[in-house]
């Protein structure tokens, strides 16, 4: 079974690899008034009550409330499920960086293009989870590293302005 620490410490690397947790200013989602901040990648917009209960925290006490958000936002026991640590925090952190619905279209995409046959509905379900167990570790990684790539390329193609965070998006994606 897949170890959430792992996962956690791989995606910390990108969203604080100091573990500070310090607040600073964070892009603004589409439909939230600004301006954002965010706290270890959690941004205020999007997650308001979960960064104001972290942000009132005494310094020293913010980093388990940040692994406890991320285990409870991001973390299910699919992700518990799958047998690869590799797989596993990658799925995660594509979940933390583009959602859940997104990083399972992909997982299933690169199940797929390593011989499996599922349907890519963005949807946890046993066939996931025994698809993406029954494919070798290493190739479905290398899938699903280019199934983040072409979504993060298709973002770019799609929002021009967008196109400033591509090559962030892709060193995060090739990890």
């Amino acid at each position: 079974m897949a170890d959430f620490d792992v996962a956690f410490q791989w995606t910390m690397q990108f969203e604080d690899a100091s573990m500070s947790c310090q607040q600073i200013p964070d892009a603004t989602p589409a439909g939230v008034a600004g301006p954002c901040f965010a706290i270890s990648g959690i941004n205020s917009g999007a997650f308001p009550s979960q960064f104001a209960s972290i942000a009132a925290l005494p310094q020293n006490q913010r980093a388990s409330a940040v692994e406890a958000f991320y285990q409870a936002q991001f973390w299910n026991t699919w992700f518990a499920q799958l047998a690869s640590d590799d797989v596993a925090k990658r799925v995660f952190d594509f979940s933390v960086n583009a959602g859940p619905g997104t990083a399972v279209k992909a997982l299933q995409q690169a199940v797929n293009a390593s011989g499996g046959n599922l349907t890519v509905d963005g949807g946890w379900g046993p066939l996931t989870l025994a698809g993406a167990n029954g494919a070798s570790p290493a190739a479905l990684v290398s899938a699903f590293i280019q199934a983040r790539v072409a979504h993060y390329e298709a973002i770019a193609a799609a929002n021009p302005a967008d196109a400033v965070y591509l090559k962030s998006w892709l060193q995060r994606a090739q990890s």
